[in-house]
């Protein structure tokens, strides 16, 4: 399994070193803002389906926890475990993720980002993206 994990980071990294700087050139958004429970990170965009969190951390306290986006739940990797997921867990220390846009939505639909307890309904950190436009 390890090696499985292993192999297709070595391809996504593969895949990203060949691009060139104009393929690739991520985004920075910025951090979260009104955050509680711990909650940081830098947040870029990658491409128009994938949103990176460098660092980010969450300590973990309240149940029902996700990356949100406008009332969509955003599944994500991190560096450390490629397996797609979906609740959020602790994260302290800090952790590398990618947030997976699901199909049928883009980094130009999202108007906010935020780390989300749906039990209480409330936002334990959010960023509001600009009105970005296509090339």
């Amino acid at each position: 399994m390890l090696s499985l994990k292993v192999t297709i980071l070595s391809i996504v990294v593969c895949a990203v070193i060949s691009q060139t700087a104009e393929d690739y050139e991520p985004i920075y958004l910025g951090t979260f803002e009104q955050p509680i429970h711990s909650v940081g990170g830098d947040i870029f965009l990658l491409d128009d389906k994938s949103i990176y969190i460098q660092d980010f951390s969450h300590d973990g306290q309240a149940p029902d926890v996700f990356f949100w986006a406008d009332g969509v739940i955003i599944p994500y990797i991190t560096r450390t475990d490629l397996e797609q997921k979906t609740k959020l867990q602790r994260f302290l220390p800090r952790e590398d993720v990618v947030l997976l846009l699901p199909e049928g939505m883009t980094v130009f639909d999202i108007k906010e980002l935020s780390v989300w307890c749906r039990a209480f309904g409330i936002s334990f950190g959010h960023i509001n993206f600009p009105a970005f436009q296509r090339k």
